[in-house]
């Protein structure tokens, strides 16, 4: 896999500042530094407009906007195009899996989580941000 993972910009969005931490330091773990940790879809929203993410996680259920229905805003706008969503919530229905990747969820992680499962979770996304940045690559040169 050619992504460096050191060099990804990453967003963690929940409002539980314990699952933060957590996802924070399986990140780490996999050897990502770039982390920015955010409690609500206003806090988010404010970095997304500052800063380009490569990854981002978001919960499902927050309190005012969701974390859903930023993430299908996100996904109205072509420049998140190549940003990788992860839903890490503990909605556990297939009802909602379905609903989030339709919206554009790269990925979809049920609380609580095991360090092997997330890690395996990310490691899809790793390889979908390949994908994409080597067709990104194929389509500027050719």
């Amino acid at each position: 896999m050619t992504v460096n993972v050191s060099q990804l910009e990453i967003l963690v969005l929940d409002d539980h500042l314990i699952i933060r931490q957590a996802i924070e330091k399986n990140l780490k773990a996999m050897g990502f530094s770039r982390i920015d940790m955010v409690g609500d879809t206003n806090e988010a929203q404010g970095k997304l407009d500052s800063k380009k993410y490569d990854i981002i996680f978001v919960d499902w259920l927050l309190p005012g906007k969701s974390g859903y229905a930023l993430m299908q805003e996100c996904r109205q706008d072509r420049k998140f195009d190549d940003v990788a969503f992860v839903m890490v919530t503990s909605e556990n229905d297939k009802h909602h899996m379905i609903e989030a990747i339709k919206a554009g969820a790269t990925a979809y992680i049920i609380k609580p989580v095991t360090p092997e499962t997330f890690k395996e979770k990310v490691e899809k996304v790793l390889e979908w941000i390949d994908k994409r940045k080597t067709a990104g690559a194929q389509r500027s040169s050719g």
